[in-house]
């Protein structure tokens, strides 16, 4: 390689190492988790497009207990430990597929916030949500039952529903695609604002088949109710926010007008991460920070720095050549002192040729052991 191109190689390792230092150095953990509907979850079960559209809207707070968590494992806090950083009536929370249980003091926490004239999107179709809707004064529930279609895409599992109405919500949304939701038992105070098609039924017994005895649709998706000076609505079907199904009919659409809504007038929106499983954590991925301490960061770019310095200047041939010099120089001094210590010997040995040469070496050594 010619020393033009050696030079340049050695200025970009030096800049490149730099730069990665200073980005490291500014960089915030990254989150990321396993956990079905988790904002900080980007695979296709997950809710990172929801999560960046809620913070795009400027209203996002995080969730992250510091205290409590690890570079293994991020915790946090419920959303009721919240009360003192907020203003109820000025809050948006969102509750996507929860999996654990909902304590009486989050409840009222709830119901506080929602008479106060927040809004709660409360997104379930396992009905763990119910227990939340139990602590509040609406008779609102999910069914927990699975609704299939004689509609679908794909598979049984992936029904179809045209059912929209005139809600915001359903704005510029004609067809949606669906993921095995349940359906809605309404309050009587509560307006449908999605519904499942006239072929859509209950399947009781869980044969994916069209039973004489099993219920037939449509039935309640979405619901909307006042709660108080605030909004309570509640969505049966969560798979429709995770990111599998965003590119699907108009799904994107939907989701972005169910942030519209939630989002509207509020100055934050709290999205719940803390009733997820405690088998799929949230994570911190950059280990650096952590790990790495700014004198360190600072060491490792001066070390750098100086081997470039090295390989890059004629001083590394200048102390080689010198090494040599030196090398040199002790072999020829030890070569110079073998031929003085042969002189004697070489002169006794001219002059007497019929000698014996071992009897004369023997006499030289013993001599230059006695001096």
């Amino acid at each position: 390689m010619i020393e033009p191109v050696k030079t340049a190689y050695r200025y970009f390792l030096i800049m490149g190492t730099g730069i990665t230092l200073l980005v490291i150095s500014v960089m915030v953990p990254v989150l990321s988790s396993d956990a079905d509907f988790s904002i900080y979850n980007s695979g296709w079960n997950g809710c990172s497009d929801l999560g960046r559209d809620v913070y795009r809207t400027g209203s996002f707070i995080p969730t992250v207990d510091i205290s409590g968590s690890t570079e293994e494992r991020v915790a946090h806090g419920s959303f009721s430990e919240l009360r003192d950083m907020i203003r109820p009536g000025e809050t948006s929370l969102m509750i996507i597929g929860p999996s654990t249980e909902f304590t009486r003091i989050e409840g009222e926490f709830v119901h506080d916030l929602l008479m106060r004239g927040g809004t709660l999107l409360l997104a379930d179709d396992f009905g763990t949500g119910n227990q939340l809707l139990s602590y509040l004064n609406t008779t609102t529930r999910i069914t927990e039952k699975r609704m299939l279609d004689l509609s679908y895409m794909k598979d049984t599992g992936f029904s179809v529903t045209t059912e929209t109405t005139d809600h915001p919500v359903c704005d510029n949304v004609s067809m949606l695609m669906l993921n095995a939701p349940s359906t809605i038992s309404p309050s009587p105070g509560a307006r449908s604002v999605l519904n499942s098609s006239r072929t859509s039924w209950i399947d009781l017994d869980g044969d994916e088949r069209l039973g004489d005895d099993e219920p037939l649709g449509p039935f309640p998706l979405m619901t909307v109710e006042k709660y108080g000076r605030g909004e309570l609505i509640v969505l049966s079907e969560p798979s429709l926010l995770i990111n599998q199904m965003n590119d699907h009919m108009d799904n994107g659409r939907f989701v972005l007008n169910i942030v519209d809504i939630v989002t509207a007038g509020k100055e934050t929106t709290v999205i719940d991460e803390s009733h997820r499983d405690v088998n799929d954590p949230v994570r911190f991925m950059n280990f650096m920070v952590t790990d790495l301490g700014t004198d360190q960061k600072v060491g490792l770019l001066v070390l750098v720095t100086v081997i470039f310095i090295f390989l890059n200047t004629p001083f590394p041939g200048k102390i080689m050549k010198g090494a040599r010099k030196l090398i040199d120089r002790v072999f020829q001094e030890r070569e110079r002192a073998k031929e003085k210590s042969d002189e004697p010997l070489e002169v006794v040995a001219s002059r007497h040729p019929d000698w014996d040469r071992r009897v004369l070496e023997r006499l030289v050594k013993e001599i230059e052991g006695n001096t």
